[in-house]
């Protein structure tokens, strides 16, 4: 999740949200992406949703939902920044909340929430906008004093109002949760506290970024054996610049195997020296990576079809990966890539696509 990255403090009277709907967007029949995904998890074909930030470099996202067609993302989930939102009054005009009402109406919609400052009476104006859904964090900023320390309040708090009438997400953290903090990570306790949410009711889970899919699929399979059931989506970041990636790096502690971090240094590096360089090497770069990681799981059969493009308000990029998945045909009723569905498998085509990155590929 991108809630981390903040933003100068809001002056919430001048923020206007600037989207762009497509067409064919009319208006939601059901807003609760629980059903949503549950649908889709029958399917068992590929679908996604996004995560925008309500500001790019202090100033209103502008998202035009046309960049994204003919594939539409199932939702938006809109990251909280906490340290600009934690005292505006009132809440509701808070910048992503304005986002998420402004998108409500044509698309479902998920803004997060953290724990930073949080008290009982924020938590009741939150739960007061009637959002269908919510993605329930601790966060990576704290405050000493706060209130809450888990989020497992947020799920209880929620569900307790709302019983099924919304949906409540919360973060899996396949390289475990305190990575990003210097200390080993202990998946063991991050499962226990996992299975705590869940069985609050939390309807369904959303990774953090990984770029190892061997990771993942690991971490799936010990998630279900340690009796969790709920639908998982698979956290994939949409990078452009070595700056932002080492953003999430620093913050996430997701970090790029050796060769292929070595080649972003470089590749990094290059354009700061030449800004003749080719704008887009580190975003196609990022693109092959991300396709070569919903490959993998795909094929790996552990029922996991989402996949929570965090986008840093980075469309371009997110675009170039939809279009990619397209063009390798991972959309609608066939998963080419996965030959346990009894489709012809794309192995040898992936392998071509993914040679230059020096990327494995199993076939």
């Amino acid at each position: 999740m991108a809630h981390f990255v903040d933003s100068p403090r809001q002056n919430f009277f001048s923020y206007v949200p600037c989207v762009t709907f497509a067409s064919k967007q009319h208006g939601v029949k059901e807003p609760r992406i629980g059903p949503l995904i549950e649908g889709r998890q029958l399917q068992q074909r590929l679908y996604y949703g996004i995560e925008v930030m309500p500001h790019t470099d202090g100033i209103p996202v502008c998202l035009n939902l046309n960049r994204l067609l003919p594939f539409m993302p199932l939702f938006v989930s809109i990251a909280w920044l906490a340290k600009s939102s934690w005292d505006v009054e009132p809440l509701g005009r808070v910048d992503s909340l304005q986002l998420a009402k402004h998108l409500a109406s044509k698309i479902p919609v998920m803004p997060h929430l953290t724990l930073y400052r949080l008290n009982d009476e924020r938590l009741d104006q939150f739960l007061d906008l009637n959002f269908s859904n919510v993605l329930a964090l601790r966060g990576s900023t704290i405050y000493e004093n706060q209130t809450y320390a888990y989020s497992k309040t947020i799920v209880e708090r929620a569900k307790e109002k709302f019983k099924d009438k919304a949906t409540v997400c919360v973060a899996g953290f396949p390289e475990g949760y305190n990575i990003a903090e210097g200390e080993p990570p202990d998946l063991k306790i991050h499962l226990h506290y996992l299975k705590e949410k869940v069985d609050a009711g939390a309807d369904c889970i959303i990774t953090q970024a990984c770029y190892r899919p061997e990771i993942i699929i690991d971490y799936v399979k010990k998630v279900r054996a340690a009796g969790i059931t709920v639908p998982i989506m698979v956290g994939i970041a949409a990078h452009e610049s070595f700056k932002k990636y080492k953003t999430i790096e620093k913050e996430q502690g997701a970090r790029l195997p050796p060769r292929l971090h070595e080649k972003l240094a470089k590749m990094g590096n290059k354009f700061e020296k030449d800004v003749r360089t080719d704008p887009h090497l580190i975003r196609n770069l990022f693109v092959r990576i991300n396709v070569n990681i919903i490959c993998q799981i795909l094929k790996a059969d552990i029922q996991v079809y989402g996949f929570q493009i965090f986008t840093l308000n980075n469309f371009g990029a997110t675009a170039g990966l939809l279009r990619e998945l397209r063009q390798q045909k991972l959309f609608g009723e066939m998963h080419f890539c996965c030959g346990s569905f009894g489709f012809p498998p794309l192995g040898p085509l992936l392998c071509v696509f993914l040679l230059p990155l020096d990327l494995p590929c199993v076939v």
